[in-house]
């Protein structure tokens, strides 16, 4: 009878959890400055043109410069969920993809400690998991961690037969057209191979494993590129051009946003990871045994101390390095209140849940995102009022497509100087009629183009003057959030120059016509007065 309660306890949590973060992993898509449009097109241009894009293509400055497409299959799939189901079945499809991602994860934890300590992790790290919750690629790449991490976990502790390892190189077959950090699906498989030889030496273990290695590499070489394509991770960041938040280190980022607690929490659970093994090794005095968790926890947390994109992998694998390493310190230190102590982690999972669940303001709660967008203050903190209403957490935001509609309703015509943020929802929404500029492809550009000429042609306006004459600018179309250094100076002195008309401005974008161009009749019925606009400084 106490079993059957704790296990019906257990599983109403995990019910729990589950809503909760699902909540987390959706969102509205605001479309102006992610790459799903992108994405969406690449994959159109796949099944009806029957054409993987191995150049710019899009952009009408360097169309023929050579880059590799290496997210082209996510682009197939993310158009035929949009073609059958729309903006609303990407949101639920891509929620879906993370929350499997995230069972993965619980499970492996559940089996190598507890329910208890798996649930505890898991609810800790759901605001590193909201991190990056936007539609893309890398959700995929977090699904194949999630399956890989499964199948060699489950044989390193015996818990399957080494043959369904061969699902490993079949999962590198997919992941290495899907996104390019297939090359950290390969860092995993070679984490366990060096596991097996500090445990195990040259052991049966090894040799299997060390197959299983070379069938992924082999195996990651099908893709339309051969060679280029495995060896892209290793390429990308030499012809980066244009510095993404996304790769910038937790330190840079907390100086930049000072106001957002994530990067320090991130490094608090980082703190506490390192904490726990240490403990467990000074315990047991046993490194080989916890050497996979120290060489998982270096990885993956220098890896997101470098580059803030992988904070979210290093929350997954939070889940099983704490929830085992707790189980073990509380074993070896707890002695006879062993008990207490794991009777005091299920109060914690609880709570945590319960206060994710029903309190907006607490850290770990979905619900602080949604309480200002449900108009009836008797619900602004229901968990389950907002799960029913998917209008809240799926599909496009109101209003987001509004620019796109003026330019092609109105006739707008270019060329069109527009800032790299846009370029995914431009290319959604106007390619081949209008092509881009820039688009949100770094790689797919010389470095000398953002380095000599976007960059300077936004902070010098003798430079902007001679890229305006080279490329006739009729149309800047920008969003209007832009935060490099140069974005909004260059939208003021734009405004004030008499040359330029703003005629659209909404929540994400601003349009500006050239006086006396080909889109004067625009300027003529569409003008905004100059008084709206008002600049202030950050």
């Amino acid at each position: 009878m106490r079993l059957a309660l704790k296990r019906t306890a257990c599983i109403l949590l995990v019910v729990l959890l589950c809503s909760v973060a699902w909540l987390h992993f959706v969102g509205r898509i605001s479309l102006t400055t992610q790459d799903l449009g992108r994405h969406i097109r690449n994959g159109e241009l796949a099944l009806t043109g029957h054409h993987i894009i191995s150049t710019n293509y899009y952009a009408y400055t360097y169309p023929d410069f050579h880059t590799v497409c290496h997210h082209w299959a996510a682009g197939v799939l993310l158009f035929l969920v949009w073609k059958a189901w729309g903006f609303v079945g990407l949101s639920s499809f891509y929620g879906g993809v993370l929350l499997i991602t995230f069972a993965f994860f619980i499970w492996t934890a559940a089996r190598s400690a507890s329910c208890r300590s798996a649930l505890t992790a898991a609810a800790l790290v759901l605001p590193l998991l909201a991190y990056r919750i936007e539609i893309r690629p890398e959700g995929l790449t977090t699904l194949f961690l999630g399956l890989n991490f499964l199948l060699l976990d489950s044989y390193r502790r015996g818990k399957l037969d080494g043959r369904w390892l061969w699902l490993v190189p079949v999962v590198h077959l997919l992941w290495v057209n899907v996104h390019i950090l297939f090359a950290v699906g390969l860092c995993l498989t070679g984490i366990f191979i060096l596991d097996a030889l500090v445990r195990e030496g040259f052991s049966r273990s090894f040799r299997l494993l060390f197959g299983v290695g070379l069938a992924s590499v082999a195996a990651s070489c099908l893709n339309p590129f051969g060679l280029e394509g495995v060896l892209q991770p290793l390429n990308i960041f030499n012809v980066y051009g244009y510095k993404l938040a996304e790769n910038q280190t937790v330190f840079f980022m907390m100086k930049r946003f000072p106001g957002r607690t994530i990067y320090e929490y991130f490094l608090i659970l980082l703190g506490v990871a390192a904490a726990l093994w240490i403990l467990r090794v000074v315990r047991e005095r046993n490194w080989r045994d916890s050497f996979l968790h120290l060489a998982l926890l270096v990885f993956f947390g220098l890896m997101a101390v470098k580059a803030v994109r992988a904070i979210a992998m290093f929350g997954l694998f939070f889940i099983p390095l704490a929830a085992e390493n707790w189980e073990s310190v509380v074993a070896g230190y707890a002695g006879r209140w062993a008990g207490a102590w794991r009777r005091l982690t299920a109060l914690a999972c609880g709570a945590l849940i319960l206060m994710a669940a029903v309190v907006p303001s607490f850290y770990l709660s979905p619900l602080r995102k949604y309480s200002r967008l449900v108009g009836d203050p008797q619900y602004a903190n229901s968990l389950f009022y907002v799960l029913a209403r998917p209008a809240l957490w799926a599909g496009l935001e109101d209003g987001v497509n509004g620019s796109a509609e003026f330019f092609r309703g109105n006739g707008l015509r270019g060329p069109v100087f527009n800032n790299y943020d846009i370029g995914g929802y431009f290319i959604f929404h106007l390619f081949p009629g209008e092509r881009p500029f820039v688009d949100n492809r770094p790689e797919a550009y010389p470095v000398d183009f953002f380095s000599k000429t976007y960059g300077p042609m936004q902070e010098d306006d003798k430079v902007w003057e001679d890229i305006s004459r080279q490329y006739g600018f009729e149309v800047i179309y920008f969003y209007r959030h832009d935060m490099t250094t140069w974005g909004q100076p260059f939208l003021i002195r734009r405004l004030a120059d008499p040359r330029w008309a703003p005629v659209f401005v909404d929540a994400w974008t601003i349009i500006l016509a050239r006086r006396g161009g080909v889109n004067q009749s625009v300027i003529d019925r569409f003008e905004l007065p100059r008084s709206m606009f008002r600049s202030r400084k950050n």
